[in-house]
């Protein structure tokens, strides 16, 4: 038979110069490289859901499948979170929505990293695929994340959901102990707003 048998483990010791290495996280149990500079890469995270959630979002909701494991090591730098998710609303709520990337163990408690916020609704019937990235820009004690957020949607632009794009840069978070956390996001559609979204994907990328 042609079967590898790989050990999960935690991330393992740099190795030396002029070589790399390669590993199973025994967190994540997603394949990963090292190279001499101790840097992994790899598509170290994913999660999903395809049952729908809602109709809600009229306060602060973690979106269920949203919350991606981080691997038993911390962030580093040019690390890339990325979701697609479908979504409706019907013609109530015409609030400011925001958009917050959580880290800690995926419930509404968890860290605010950044908040996106949108501009108003309107009271009409839309549909769209919302894609949110967030950036590693720093890591470590004193870290930067970088985030942001494209719309297509069914409606004219600035009707229904509103915002086609926002972006934004965080102040200073901590991602020194984000080995095993999960990373997330919540979503306020504000009062009256009955929000359905019909399929959550998430990655991490390194």
């Amino acid at each position: 038979m042609a079967d590898i048998l790989i050990d999960n483990e935690t991330i393992p010791s740099t190795p030396a110069a002029s070589k790399s290495l390669l590993f199973v996280d025994s967190t994540t149990k997603k394949f990963a490289q090292m190279d001499d500079a101790g840097t992994v890469r790899g598509l170290l995270g994913r999660n999903f859901t395809v049952i729908s959630s809602g109709a809600g979002f009229a306060a602060d909701t973690y979106v269920a499948g949203s919350g991606i494991l981080l691997p038993s090591f911390n962030l580093q730098v040019g690390a890339l979170f990325r979701w697609t998710m479908i979504g409706s609303k019907t013609a109530a709520g015409v609030a400011t929505p925001t958009f917050i990337f959580r880290l800690g163990t995926g419930v509404i408690g968890d860290t605010a990293l950044l908040t996106l916020t949108g501009v108003a609704q309107t009271a009409a019937v839309d549909n769209g695929m919302f894609i949110f990235e967030l950036f590693i820009k720093t890591a470590g004690v004193s870290s930067a994340v970088y985030g942001q957020m494209a719309l297509i949607h069914s409606a004219a632009n600035a009707v229904g959901f509103g915002s086609t794009e926002l972006d934004a840069l965080s102040g200073t978070v901590d991602l020194s102990t984000s080995a095993g956390k999960t990373l997330g996001i919540s979503i306020n559609g504000g009062a009256s707003a009955a929000w359905t979204l019909t399929t959550v994907h998430g990655e991490m990328i390194s």
